[in-house]
């Protein structure tokens, strides 16, 4: 004889237990925007209006193509700008915004994306979610913006009872750390995407069946009005696992001396384990709060670092200097010094670091994803020159990391060796078919991009994020998906 569900009572679930599960069901959660710089993403998610993210990414390559920045966009033709968007539902009503955000922000900010969400919101078609999107994905500033899987996922889990997007989003800020609001926003969203669908929820195979109201008939469903049928057993239903204790030999207190490094350890959950980064770790931003700094990449604060008595210190050859790694050696720290001078590198890196802090798992798991993505060096392509620096210009070279990742994407890079500078007429002649501006470590603005199309008028200039092509690891994947788009 079947045993009757027992449901549960009608409460919230723990916010702890549901970022604990949803961390472990969704690790590599993120925008699923493409985009290279802020705006490229204000521009996509203002076309994700009632529209899937999945069609804004098959429309925006082309309209990139041809209104690369809020200059290009705002003396765009209307006709022409709906025929580029038009898939995207809606397509009056968003090319009409379109064009007059890129007139506000060329009027009011010089062409940039502004970074707080009093001017964002401000601008044309760009509400308080948009802004907030923006915001969290682009300048890494904690926030929580609530789209309809959210809403949906968020009041079936009785996070909240209120019937608008911007009172669920003050419910979730309300309970949950706001270190999490990122990781949250696109955690909640794959869980509605993948398992909590609005018309047909797959509550059997739901990892946090045992803490929701709705899914184990406790509440009617606030999106349909119904109660849900409880899976039979509901209440025996096992919780997702939480993610794995270190093992007894894994490092507890780590330093790391390399931005991406860190970036990458706190995606793999490890915040808790970090005991120092340097002044460059600044992603995510919140860990500029909790993590003290050691000084620079360059130039660490040693006595500092062996002072946090860490247990394990991650460097890079090219990132770090021998005389600090041989300094900290001496001194009988234990060392992991990484070496990645080729995207192929980050294959072992990936499988190294996570072996050293317990993770082996993760490891394969990012060394799969990032193989999967790998193509053969194309013999041909765009002459392309990526300059990191403006007088003299320098450009990053065909034999380093970021040469190769432009290899990668399909794009040919040209210049010397190494870092080699170059004057006006040095960079003329490489004769490129695409430069590419990154935001850093130089500031490449609109002005800059200006000037090179008046001086190599041959060529497409490009702004791009400048992270995206320099932090390996932490964002390799994503910086071949990005510039393919411009090969």
């Amino acid at each position: 004889m079947q045993e009757a569900p027992v449901f549960m009572t009608k409460q919230a679930p723990p916010a702890q237990a549901l970022q604990v599960r949803l961390a472990a069901s969704y690790p590599d959660a993120r925008c699923a925007l493409d985009h290279v710089d802020p705006f490229q993403l204000v521009v996509a998610t203002l076309l994700s209006a009632q529209c899937t993210d999945a069609r804004v990414n098959l429309t925006t390559p082309a309209l990139f193509a041809r209104f690369p920045d809020a200059r290009a966009l705002a003396s765009a033709d209307l006709a022409e700008l709906e025929g580029l968007i038009r898939s995207t539902g809606f397509y009056h009503n968003k090319a009409r915004n379109l064009k007059a955000l890129g007139a506000a922000l060329l009027a009011r900010h010089g062409g940039e994306v502004p970074d707080t969400l009093e001017a964002l919101a401000a601008l044309p078609g760009v509400g308080q979610k948009t802004a907030n999107v923006v915001l969290s994905n682009a300048f890494g500033v904690p926030a929580l913006p609530v789209d309809t899987h959210i809403f949906r996922v968020a009041r079936r889990l009785g996070l909240s009872t209120a019937g608008t997007p911007e009172k669920v989003e003050a419910d979730l800020c309300r309970q949950f750390p706001r270190a999490a609001w990122i990781d949250l926003h696109h955690q909640l969203i794959l869980h509605g995407r993948r398992v909590c669908d609005a018309r047909k929820p797959d509550c059997a195979g739901c990892g946090l069946l045992d803490l929701c109201p709705t899914g184990q008939g406790a509440q009617p469903d606030p999106h349909s009005g119904r109660v849900l049928d409880a899976p039979r057993g509901a209440a025996r239903v096992a919780p997702a696992p939480a993610p794995a204790p270190a093992p007894a030999t894994a490092p507890t207190r780590i330093i790391s001396l390399v931005p991406s490094v860190t970036e990458l350890l706190v995606a793999w959950g490890l915040a808790s384990r970090l005991a120092g980064r340097t002044t460059f770790c600044v992603e995510p931003r919140w860990i500029r709060n909790t993590v003290p700094a050691m000084g620079g990449t360059k130039d660490p604060d040693l006595a500092r670092i062996r002072s946090q008595r860490p247990d394990l210190v991650v460097m890079e050859r090219g990132e770090n200097t021998r005389e600090a790694a041989e300094a900290l050696a001496a001194a009988g720290l234990p060392l992991l010094v990484l070496d990645i001078r080729r995207v192929r590198d980050c294959l072992k890196a990936y499988q190294v670091l996570a072996d050293a802090v317990g993770l082996p798992e993760a490891g394969r798991a990012r060394a799969a994803a990032l193989k999967a993505r790998l193509r053969p060096a194309p013999r041909k392509g765009p002459r392309t020159v990526v300059l990191v620096w403006k007088e003299p210009w320098i450009v990053a070279g065909p034999d380093t990391y970021v040469g190769d990742l432009v290899r990668q994407a399909g794009l040919m890079p040209v210049g010397g060796d190494g870092y080699p500078r170059l004057d006006d007429a040095g960079l003329a002649a490489l004769d490129p078919e695409v430069v590419l501006l990154p935001s850093e470590p130089y500031r490449f603005t609109v002005r800059h991009r200006d000037a090179l199309a008046r001086l190599l008028p041959g060529a497409r200039v490009r702004l791009v994020e400048g992270r995206a092509l320099t932090w390996y690891l932490s964002r390799t994947e994503d910086a071949i998906l990005q510039l393919r788009a411009l090969s």
